[in-house]
């Protein structure tokens, strides 16, 4: 905790909230592809749901690399189907 806490300093934010990292953590952790029941057991909540509405949020890349994906599929589709 102190090298957390040498490190903000360090930094220099003027206000930073440790609740802050939890989503930031949830955001990651589903972005890296664990279970929504898996990230809410691990900040103990017992609805899935209301981790991924209140503690995840999209990332402009995440959403590009869908939007990708998707573009790839109806492509590769629509090739396919000649």
């Amino acid at each position: 905790m102190y090298r957390l806490l040498a490190a903000v300093k360090k930094a220099g934010p003027r206000h930073l909230k440790l609740h802050g990292a939890r989503h930031t953590a949830a955001t990651q952790s589903a972005l890296d592809g664990v279970a929504p029941a898996v990230i809410a057991a691990w900040l103990g909540h017992t609805d899935a749901s209301f981790t991924m509405k209140r503690y995840t949020h999209s990332q402009p890349e995440a959403l590009k690399s869908a939007g990708d994906t998707f573009d790839r599929v109806v492509t590769s589709r629509d090739t396919q189907q000649g």
